[in-house]
Parts: structure tokens; sequence; C-alpha cells
């Protein structure tokens, strides 16, 4: 297992750079999950529960530093630039604000990006933060120690495997850490009913799927990671005989013959290229009634954007990856072996 389970989402994410490695519900947080909402106008001081705790920002935040891999787009949106990003990538896109978030940044500066690697914590400090967030995160107690030290710290809820905060759940504190917990709101039930309108139009409830990559085998993203979240609010269920009592943790991996497990199931997403999983599984996945019935989609690292934006699963990366996915699902589930996946934006 790789040294810091950031560095394995990164691996699992940059796949092609490093072959041999491989890396019905209404969906999204259930409603007992989800951020109580204040009171019209409510506005600072604020408390936010979290895994550590509970924090409290007195004021509306001007310096936001993001130890979330993702939070980025959720803050864009809702009309305010963080002073500096966490890399996920190691990409050159400038700040980490991708082509689904770009136009939010509007005239404000690009972020600093930070590393992913481990938390820059004199490198926060001299950014003078007044609040630090960390939602798609795994912040551990110590270094929420050593980062609320800095400034009020905020970071992924206790309730969930570290990196399986819901979508809607970290939008929603995100939006109430700076003070637009009305709008967040707004944006998540928007979002959410573009998940629920493709659903709708396209029979998806009903059905099996997964998420998975390529590493030691099959890795399977459990059913809280955000990319499954994504896919149950598309009206698949997950397979539980996948789940081998390991719901705790975001994923894991399963052996190459295990891959037959994959049989019966209805769709099978992989965040690898077509190589890379004939690697992994030792040929497995070939012979599987699932990938004999055209039942397999590729995200591969090329387009980047494409694969980026399936991972990143937030409301502004969701809207991008149906415009490319849906056509995607609805090829791979309509019984047609013969059926081409089309290419994303085809």
């Amino acid at each position: 297992m790789p040294t810091t389970r950031r560095t394995f989402l990164t691996g699992l994410s940059v796949l092609a750079a490093a072959p041999a490695l491989a890396a019905c519900s209404t969906g999204g947080a259930p409603a007992d999950q989800q951020p109580a909402a204040g009171p019209a106008g409510a506005g600072f001081p604020v408390t936010i529960e979290h895994k550590f705790g509970s924090t409290t920002i007195e004021r509306e935040p001007q310096r936001v530093v993001l130890v979330g891999l993702t939070d980025q787009d959720t803050m864009l949106a809702l009309g305010k630039a963080p002073v500096a990003v966490t890399d996920w990538y190691a990409d050159d896109t400038p700040g980490r604000i991708y082509p689904w978030a770009l136009d939010k940044l509007g005239d404000a500066p690009l972020p600093e990006v930070l590393s992913g690697e481990e938390i820059e914590f004199e490198r926060i400090a001299s950014l003078a933060p007044d609040l630090i967030l960390g939602q798609y995160a795994g912040v551990q107690q110590a270094d929420y120690e050593k980062l609320s030290a800095l400034a009020p710290t905020v970071v992924q809820p206790g309730n969930v495997p570290d990196y399986g905060a819901p979508w809607d759940v970290a939008a929603i504190t995100i939006g109430r850490a700076i003070g637009k917990e009305a709008a967040a709101r707004e944006l998540v039930d928007g979002v959410k009913r573009q998940l629920a309108e493709a659903a709708a139009a396209n029979g998806f409830a009903g059905r099996s799927g997964a998420v998975l990559s390529a590493w030691e085998g099959m890795y399977v993203y459990g059913p809280d990671d955000p990319r499954s979240q994504m896919l149950r609010e598309l009206g698949f269920a997950f397979p539980e005989k996948l789940l081998q009592g390991k719901s705790d943790r975001f994923g894991w991996a399963l052996s190459p013959e295990r891959t037959t497990d994959l049989n019966g199931v209805d769709l099978a997403i992989w965040t690898a290229t077509p190589d890379q999983v004939a690697q992994q599984t030792g040929g497995v996945w070939a012979k599987t009634d699932t990938a004999k019935q055209g039942r397999g989609i590729f995200i591969e690292p090329k387009p980047a954007d494409y694969d980026i934006a399936f991972s990143f699963v937030t409301p502004l990366s969701i809207p991008y990856v149906l415009q490319r996915l849906t056509p995607q699902l609805v090829a791979a589930i309509d019984g047609d072996p013969a059926t081409k996946i089309p290419p994303p934006g085809a």
C-alpha cells in the first residue's frame, strides 16, 4: 500500500503515467447526514461540526486555504476564490482550476498550489489564512491540531470514511463556512435535479453499477466514495457482493481472480485504460459477462479533463461529466454488445 492515502489517490488518478501501478436510492447524502439549515439570514459566528469536534468561525473569511483535494470548485461556484489549493493530479493546470470551473474565477488571482504529498504547515502559515477547509480530505488528528493553531479549521465529517464526504454535504459545509449556505443549498439542489433528470430520462434506475480501477487486481471504489455516490444518484445500485465487509473504507483492492464478481453486474466503470485493466486483472475482465456484453466504460487518463472531472465530483464538475457520461451509460446498458461506447464529448 502506498505510504499515504493521498499518494494512493493520486496514483489511481494518473494511471497513464505509471501503467505498472494502475492506479434504487435517490443518492447523495441521506437527509440525516446533511448539515442542518441555519436560520434565514444567519451569518457569523457559525459553528460547524467535523471529525475532530467543532469549529467556530467568528466572521466572514477572506483568506481561505484548502487542504481538501476538490474544495476549490464549490468555493468558486459560490463566488469566492481561495488563496491556496491542494494538488491532487500533479499536472500543470494553473492554480488547479480546471475547465469546468475556470469561468468562475473571474478576475481573482490564481490560488497558490500546495503539495498533495504532505501538508505544508509553514507555507500555509505564510499565507495568513483566516480559514482552513478540507472536505474531500483525510486530515488526521495531529495535522488538524497543527492547522487549527494557524486558523479556524473545518475538516472532513466523522461519520463517513476519509475521502468519503458526500459531495452535497461537502458543498453545504463549505457554503456555511464562508457565509454562503443558502446559495450552496440552491446550487446542490440544481445539480441533484440534473442527476435525477438524467436517471429518469434514460432508465438507469434498478440497475447495478460499480466504479473501479486497476490496482493490485481490481480496485473497488466503495459506496461512500464520491464517484460511487454520483453513480447511485443516477439510479445505479452498488453491487453488494463487492462490499466484502469493507464499507468503512473509501475503497479496496480485490485479487485478479475476484474480477469474476462482476458477472451479473449491469455496469462497470473503469478509471483506467483497457490495457491497464487487462494487465492488473490477469485477463479475467475480458472473460466476464459484463465485458462480453459491452457493459464496461473506460474513463481514461486522456483526455485528462474528463478523467479529472469524473473523480472530482463537485457541483461544477458533475454537470460537465453528465454531458459526457450519460451517452456512454446509455450505450453500455442498451443490451447490444455491438454498440460502441462513444468517446467523451462525441
